[in-house]
């Protein structure tokens, strides 16, 4: 076991610091989608009903921006999870890779539903009825609905992002605190 230098330790506790405040900006822009599925409404034969209003597209803006950030803080495990399998091999690394592939998994999942949220509602498709299950059924997903799927899979990738910060941060303390005689 090795002691860590000071200015890589700041480094990666930066970069913890920074996962929490983009978790936290998810969050936030998830409230916003949530509140939105109960407003937007969808009629196959008019399309879109309900106001979007600039709050949730500053939201989806936000998300995207936040969902860049992460992959950029993602590109960076790699690195980190080299520096500290030399500080202390008894480290369960292996659960933090883990937790990586996790919150990249969510990262893709995220990236999907807002893309696709955001073809619903900029393109919304109307069409005539003639049966329930007939050619002119809609193929749209319920706007309100796609708001929802977006707010779950935001809320995953926070919760896995927190989730895989806050154990590296724990490895760092258990690292860094003196030993007890």
């Amino acid at each position: 076991m090795r002691e860590p230098k000071p200015a890589d330790l700041s480094r990666w506790r930066a970069a913890h610091v920074e996962a929490l405040r983009l978790a936290s900006r998810l969050r936030e822009a998830a409230a916003v989608f949530r509140r939105y599925a109960g407003e937007l409404k969808y009629h196959p034969e008019t399309g879109v009903h309900g106001m979007i209003g600039s709050d949730l597209e500053q939201a989806a803006a936000t998300m995207r921006d936040a969902i860049n950030a992460i992959s950029a803080v993602a590109s960076r495990w790699d690195e980190e999870i080299t520096w500290l399998r030399p500080l202390n091999p008894a480290l369960p690394v292996d659960d933090i890779q883990r937790g990586h592939a996790s919150a990249r998994e969510a990262i893709r999942l995220l990236r999907a539903a807002l893309e696709i949220f955001e073809r619903a509602v900029r393109t919304p498709e109307a069409a005539t009825l003639d049966a329930p299950y007939g050619a002119g059924a809609p193929r749209r997903v319920h706007p309100g609905a796609q708001c929802t799927w977006v707010a779950e899979r935001a809320d995953g990738l926070a919760r896995e992002l927190s989730t895989v910060a806050l154990g590296k941060e724990n490895l760092l303390l258990a690292i860094t605190r003196p030993e007890k005689a």
